[in-house]
């Protein structure tokens, strides 16, 4: 089984050095040398909270490098940005034939209590299995290490170590939805809106973006009359509500708006960033269609 190593740091390929963590080549060694690899691509490197989308690009130009002959890729990536990276990722080889695993660490390797060995262990162990896809794998504390579906993973708590996912079950399927596109992200056209008590829209300029991700509170509910006064304002602008598992009645909000159900907010501001950078006409159709199985209903 030849499993490649692509290491981009973050802390699970990090050292304490006087107190700052800094990327280190001994722990890309170290990972290398745990999962088995046969081929180590480390000329890329960052601390996942910078990560911009020249990054993203650099990152899927070098898993392209290390996918000829392997039978898996191991991707090593900080928890910072690690929900945005995996759903990009995810549509970028929704086609593809083989295991890419993302692993990630609450602590450096060094460090007695890390969970570092266990994700890298299980990893291993799951690219023998020669599923397809891209998945993240990840251990919360006091539970066993979880396979998370790439596009379908929930950023951490800010105030603790733990990963979740929607839907049950990792299943990675391909649709066909992306064949073609291109993945060179150049801009932020889309802005991401995060619901707050005393929401103030007109904060937002809206001069530079052609789409909206609005998310809702813990309920799948927002304040309704506010953000239809907003949609309304923008009308030429497509505004797509992530609601969780609910949906309000038809009719709720402002035409320009697309309630979306069952997808994580990182995959669906990834795919609006796709599509509108490929001139995806019907971006309604392109959003509410499964690329990779990111959409759980």
């Amino acid at each position: 089984m030849k499993i490649n190593l692509v290491a981009t740091g973050g802390t699970i390929g990090s050292r304490y050095q006087n107190g700052a963590l800094v990327i280190s080549d001994a722990a890309t060694k170290q990972i290398a040398s745990v999962i088995g690899a046969d081929k180590v691509f480390g000329d890329f490197k960052i601390h996942s909270a910078g990560v911009e989308f020249a990054d993203l690009n650099t990152l899927r130009l070098t898993i392209e490098r290390a996918i000829e002959g392997a039978d898996g890729i191991v991707v090593t990536h900080g928890t910072d940005t690690l929900a945005f990276s995996a759903s990009y990722l995810a549509y970028a080889f929704s086609d593809v034939k083989i295991p890419i695993v993302m692993c990630t660490a609450d602590r450096p390797l060094t460090e007695d209590d890390s969970n570092g060995f266990a994700v890298l262990n299980a990893t291993k162990s799951f690219i023998s299995r020669k599923e397809p896809g891209v998945y993240v794998l990840y251990k919360n504390p006091g539970e066993v290490v979880r396979i998370h579906h790439g596009a379908r993973i929930i950023p951490a708590h800010l105030h603790e170590n733990f990963y979740f996912s929607i839907g049950t079950g990792s299943k990675f399927t391909y649709t066909g939805l992306m064949r073609g596109m291109d993945f060179a992200l150049k801009e932020n056209s889309v802005l991401c809106i995060s619901p707050y008590v005393g929401m103030d829209y007109s904060a937002f300029d809206m001069r530079k973006f052609k789409a909206v991700v609005q998310c809702a509170f813990h309920s799948g509910r927002i304040n309704t009359d506010s953000f239809n006064k907003f949609a309304a304002a923008y009308p030429d602008i497509p505004m797509f509500f992530v609601c969780g598992s609910k949906k309000y009645d038809p009719g709720t909000f402002a035409s320009n708006v697309t309630q979306c159900a069952g997808i994580a907010q990182p995959a669906l501001y990834m795919k609006l960033l796709i599509g509108l950078h490929n001139n995806v006409k019907d971006l309604k159709n392109f959003v509410l269609k499964n690329a990779c199985g990111e959409i759980v209903l």
